[in-house]
């Protein structure tokens, strides 16, 4: 009895340890192609899974948004994006390594102690598609010759220097590409990217003469012309230099240094003026040229200005004594003095004559219209039809019709008699418009308007009824705007 039970207890023992055995080799051999019982990469369970499977799992978790360059001001800022240079991540070389270095028969020992680790990615990207990212940067493809020069573009004086700050592409380049196999998302571009060139004697005058250059188109000057300005600055100033045959600024031979104190005259008995002596000098027939297109540009007297009549019609009326002149005399002397000081102002110009208004429209809303095919006058306060009157104008049969333009009322009489080489006629009311002409009662007309002007118009006067003309007198002031026109 006691022998059968040692036989079934060997029995069972005998068995146990074949079906552990079958079991040891089963999964011995099963771990031998796929990772073992409790394996972790990268934070994914792996066991029992292939290096391809895994691989598939740890590129879909890992996503890269490119590299982003710039230089530590951020005055060069660029992104690598990753589709554009065919990135890819590939973890299926590590996993087999990984893989290769587990024991399969060791199994057992992952049971009492998970085994994890952390793996990197091989990366990959097509270096041709890279370098026509980088080649498309100025930066990365820089291979200008050091140079100091300097020329005037659109009126500006601006110095290439390029001797500073150079960058070292093939640097630059290599550590894009470091960046980019490490996965990096940034690189500065700090001051180790850069180098900088010693200067020679010839490049050091050339930067002395641009300065000088510089220094003499310091002034800013901002006219003032009612609604409209007009600004002198480098780029107008720079024309006012007196140039050679070859377009270069002509030096100032009696030109001083700043530490010499201030210029005097020529002559021992002259002033200080308190300001050195330019290094160049200025073409005075320039600024003389440039104030006379100025004034040109801006005056008004006998100008043409467009004009919507009463009517309705836009009409161009040109002659007549109203408008703005410039003082070109005064305004010359100005811009030479102000160019000289570097002065930074605005400027009302001086005048001659001045309109009521400056700008784009110096009648404004306040003036007289006469239409003379019409016969009719008008007065308009602050753009408000105030007077609307018949009048008689000059006798068109006699040659004595009354000119067109734009004049004003540069005088204003009560009780004056008028005299003329066959008349003496004495008015209410006198209001002198240009020269002899003038808008003044006409006691002797019962009527006005018509075709009256055709055959029985005045002398050129403008021959208005009593109650419009007393109207006139009290509002109208010296200065108001008197447009007179003809429509056929």
């Amino acid at each position: 009895m006691k022998v059968s039970l040692r036989k079934t207890l060997l029995l069972i023992i005998l068995s146990a340890i074949t079906i552990l055995g079958l079991v040891y080799l089963g999964l011995g051999y099963y771990y031998r192609d796929s990772f073992g019982y409790g394996t972790r990469i990268n934070g994914i369970y792996c066991t029992g899974h292939t290096p391809e499977e895994i691989n598939r799992l740890l590129t879909e978790r890992y996503d890269y948004a490119g590299l982003d360059v710039h230089t530590e001001n951020n005055d060069f800022e660029m992104h690598v994006n990753p589709a554009d240079i065919d990135f890819s991540y590939d973890f299926e070389q590590a996993l087999g390594f990984f893989l290769e270095s587990q024991n399969s028969w060791l199994w057992p020992s992952n049971v009492i102690s998970n085994k994890s680790g952390t793996l990197n990615p091989i990366v990959s990207f097509n270096t041709d598609k890279l370098d026509a990212v980088l080649d498309a940067e100025e930066l990365f493809t820089y291979d200008e010759a050091p140079e100091v020069s300097y020329e005037c573009e659109d009126g500006v004086y601006v110095l290439k220097d390029n001797l500073m700050h150079r960058p070292r592409t093939k640097e630059m380049r290599e550590a894009v590409y470091s960046c980019i196999y490490d996965s990096g998302e940034e690189l500065v571009l700090d001051d180790s990217f850069f180098y900088d060139v010693e200067y020679t004697p010839e490049q050091m005058a050339t930067i002395a003469e641009y300065s000088d250059v510089k220094s003499m188109l310091g002034a800013h000057l901002t006219y003032l012309l009612g609604d409209v300005t007009e600004e002198i600055d480098e780029s107008v100033s720079s024309s006012f230099l007196l140039r050679d045959e070859d377009g270069n600024p002509v030096p100032n031979e009696n030109a001083h240094d700043e530490d010499e104190g201030p210029v005097t005259g020529e002559g021992e008995d002259e002033p200080e003026t308190g300001v050195r002596n330019d290094p160049y000098l200025w073409n005075d027939d320039a600024i003389e040229a440039w104030v006379d297109d100025f004034a040109d540009r801006h005056d008004t007297v006998g100008g043409t200005r467009r004009f919507e009549t009463t009517a309705g019609n836009e009409i161009e009326i040109s002659g007549g004594i109203y408008g703005n002149k410039i003082n070109r005399d005064v305004e010359k002397e100005y811009l030479k003095d102000a160019l000289r000081k570097r002065l930074t102002e605005e400027h009302v110009p001086e005048y001659e004559q001045m309109a009521l208004h400056q700008g784009t429209n110096d009648v404004g809303d306040t003036y007289v219209e006469v239409d003379m095919t019409a016969q009719k006058l008008y007065f308009y306060q602050d753009g408000e039809l105030i007077i609307d009157t018949p009048v008689v104008t000059g006798d068109m049969a006699r040659r004595m019709s009354t000119p067109s333009g734009t004049n004003y009322v540069y005088f204003k009489q009560r009780n004056r008699t008028l005299i003329g080489p066959d008349y003496a006629t004495f008015v209410n009311y006198w209001m002198a418009v240009n020269g002899h002409i003038g808008i003044h009662d006409a006691t002797w007309r019962s009527t006005f308007g018509g075709d009256i002007y055709k055959s029985n118009g005045s002398h050129g006067c403008i021959n208005t009824p009593m109650e419009a003309v007393s109207r006139l007198y009290e509002m109208v002031e010296v200065g108001t705007p008197v447009i007179m026109y003809y429509t056929d």
